[in-house]
């Protein structure tokens, strides 16, 4: 791959990097919002003022999240901009999480791996699709405890769409994927449940199992759910060896399952 070509990809994919962890701090707030606002409206409360300014993923523009000052374009540059200010806001100096560059670090390798794997394809441009949602996914459930409808849907759909030209599976296999993913996930929650008396999972974990199903077919649920199962139950037990959790205690599924279904994707498919 030429040099300056590289140099191109990997720009856009750390804008798109950028793009993610801006998804993974406002989606939430806007469901919260959405969901106050519902709520003052069956109680027939008046909105509050912070409820009527218009808040969505466009505005308002990207700021300090303690300080509310605007970022210019160069504090908003990936990556280079954090190490730049030294992983301080240039106003009011208060530390940057480090979860920033992190994410599109992550977005940036991810996608080179993507394109390395499949050339540039009808394939790749679902497969970068693919991982970006994923990324996405992960670290809102990591942080939030939530897999966004407004997200796993979208994406369920266009695996779903993708495979009725057999980009990755059969139509058949990527339906059935769909439907067993999230009959068999709910059905072992709730047989877990039932026998520990305490909800390990929620609706989120099954309609993302159910999207993994929809883009990898019924053949790679094994693979996901065994890797999943084995790295969430890996981070639980260090974990309490730590100190930092109870058994009793749950921890976020999705970014298991996650990590699991890319390297299962990346792995395994396109399937001769």
């Amino acid at each position: 791959m030429k040099y300056y070509l590289l140099a191109t990809i990997s720009f856009f994919n750390l804008l798109m990097g950028s793009f993610i962890t801006m998804l993974v701090y406002r989606l939430p707030l806007i469901l919260q919002r959405q969901w106050q606002k519902e709520h003052q409206q069956f109680l027939s409360e008046e909105e509050s003022n912070d409820l009527e300014q218009k808040f969505n993923i466009f505005l308002p523009f990207s700021h300090c999240p303690n300080c509310q000052q605007n970022l210019t374009i160069l504090q908003k540059i990936p990556l280079l901009s954090y190490f730049f200010l030294k992983g301080k806001c240039a106003h009011c100096q208060i530390r940057i999480s480090f979860r920033y560059p992190l994410i599109e670090i992550l977005t940036l390798l991810c996608s080179l791996f993507v394109i390395e794997r499949f050339g540039f394809s009808l394939q790749m441009l679902a497969g970068l699709i693919l991982t970006w949602g994923l990324l996405t996914l992960a670290f809102i459930d990591l942080e939030q405890g939530i897999l966004p409808d407004s997200l796993v849907f979208p994406l369920l759909w266009l695996g779903l769409i993708s495979n009725l030209v057999h980009l990755f599976v059969s139509p058949e296999a990527a339906i059935l994927g769909a439907s067993v993913a999230y009959l068999s996930l709910f059905t072992l929650a709730k047989g877990y449940q039932f026998i520990i008396k305490r909800e390990t999972m929620g609706q989120g974990d099954f309609k993302c199992f159910a999207l993994l199903g929809a883009w990898l077919g019924i053949g790679a649920l094994p693979y996901i759910l065994f890797i999943a199962a084995f790295l969430g139950s890996l981070t639980g037990i260090t974990l309490c060896i730590m100190k930092k959790n109870s058994l009793r205690e749950s921890i976020a599924f999705g970014p298991y399952l996650a990590i699991a279904a890319w390297f299962v994707f990346m792995c395994s498919y396109p399937q001769s």
